[in-house]
């Protein structure tokens, strides 16, 4: 298959400086999303926490991000979005010290405290500020250039992961200490991505009024919206993924994380292929084919014998799942105007997180009980469901911006 964008991504040098600084700090915030995506669930089940606790521990973060979010992006169209992505990265600073220096429950409740203010500050904002760097013939490129390397990097940060079970053998140290090394690791990421956005020049000035709902975009923002089912599937498995493979095949970081980069890998490539795909099929199409295949495989995960094939079929998923990411944010960014980008993103986000909160408390309560793969065919339904109102919703729409 020719892939253009593919091409276009060794020919980075000539994006808008702007938009170069900001997928940047993206990919060095993505090292360490991926490595705490694969361990942060294991590391809380060998500093002791049982699988209820921790689908608690995972909520936290999204719930909190979720009640923040249409505000601060009503008030991010206001005053601008660079300044509300760098107090993400304060906020997120303070949390990863906690996780540095403690592991006791009432602290880690409050550093995804902290987690979640930063998402919530960050998620719309960011989004919004890479759209003021693009137009309508380069948009796709660049925000599948910034899904392709961020996502390349969460994958080498997933391989870092695997680390930690090596550290405690060889430096003869805790396991609480091993994990240690990866949060001041993340520390110092913070504050390289935070300079490189306080380099990003902001153009929009803000607005002079303070909205509580879009109204250029209500319709569409309102149909987006409806679509949080997704959300609460996602979260009651994806968060969880590599636990279920830690209780389902007994196998650590040092396996898990060469498998779930493995997978990042492939998705970051199926990211920059989904323009080129759009191109022919169109959008909504491309969307809606690779979701629906990545169900199929996902209710076939809990009928495998090993994790060799489950992780197969984890690749295959995420592929699907995820490769029509950017292509579905820059779709979404063509039809809101770009002063109500960050409070629209913000209110389909929320609709979204909400219930995504809501999935690993759900997806931990059901392992609790030992029906861990029954997530696995709640998550298929709702996805499935959300699609088919995706393709009803949005399948005559056209884009404006």
């Amino acid at each position: 298959m020719n892939v253009p964008v593919l091409r276009d991504i060794f020919h980075i040098k000539e994006f808008p400086g702007d938009a170069k600084l900001m997928i940047l700090s993206s990919i060095i915030m993505s090292l360490s999303q991926g490595y705490m995506f694969v361990d942060y669930p294991i590391y809380l089940a060998q500093m002791g926490y049982d699988s209820y606790t921790i689908g608690i521990l995972l909520s936290v973060p999204t719930f909190v991000g979720a009640l923040l979010m249409i505000p601060i992006g009503s008030l991010s169209d206001r005053y601008g979005r660079k300044k509300f992505i760098l107090i993400s990265r304060l906020f997120l600073l303070f949390s990863f010290l906690i996780l540095f220096f403690t592991y006791d429950f009432y602290l880690l409740i409050l550093s995804g405290v902290l987690q979640g203010i930063a998402f919530s500050n960050a998620s719309s904002s960011f989004s919004a500020l890479l759209a003021e760097k693009t137009d309508s013939k380069n948009r796709n490129v660049i925000f599948a250039s910034n899904s392709f390397l961020s996502g390349t990097f969460m994958g080498i940060g997933m391989i870092v992961g695997s680390i930690p079970p090596y550290l405690r053998t060889l430096m003869n140290i805790s396991i609480f200490d091993a994990y240690r090394i990866l949060f001041a690791i993340s520390i110092l990421l913070i504050f390289i991505s935070a300079f490189i956005i306080y380099l990003v020049k902001e153009e929009y000035k803000g607005s002079e009024t303070y909205k509580i709902f879009p109204k250029k975009s209500k319709g569409v923002v309102i149909k987006l919206s409806v679509l949080g089912l997704i959300g609460l599937g996602a979260g009651v498995i994806v968060r969880l993924f590599s636990y279920w493979f830690y209780l389902k095949f007994h196998v650590d970081v040092n396996v898990l994380g060469p498998i779930f980069a493995i997978s990042q890998f492939v998705t970051a490539f199926a990211s920059m292929t989904t323009p080129e795909i759009a191109s022919r099929l169109g959008e909504i199409k491309t969307i809606v084919l690779t979701e629906s295949l990545s169900v199929i495989i996902l209710i076939t995960m809990p009928l495998l014998p090993n994790y060799y094939l489950a992780g197969v079929f984890l690749v295959v998923r995420n592929f699907l799942m995820n490769m029509s990411g950017p292509i579905m944010t820059s779709f979404t960014m063509s039809l809101i105007p770009p002063e109500e980008r960050a409070l629209g993103s913000a209110i389909i986000q929320f609709f979204d997180a909400v219930p995504r909160s809501f999935g690993p408390y759900i997806g931990g309560y059901f392992f609790s009980l030992g029906y861990i793969d029954l997530p696995f065919y709640f998550t298929g339904t709702l996805y499935t469901i959300s699609i088919i109102l995706f393709y009803t919703l949005f399948k005559n729409a056209k884009k404006v911006y």
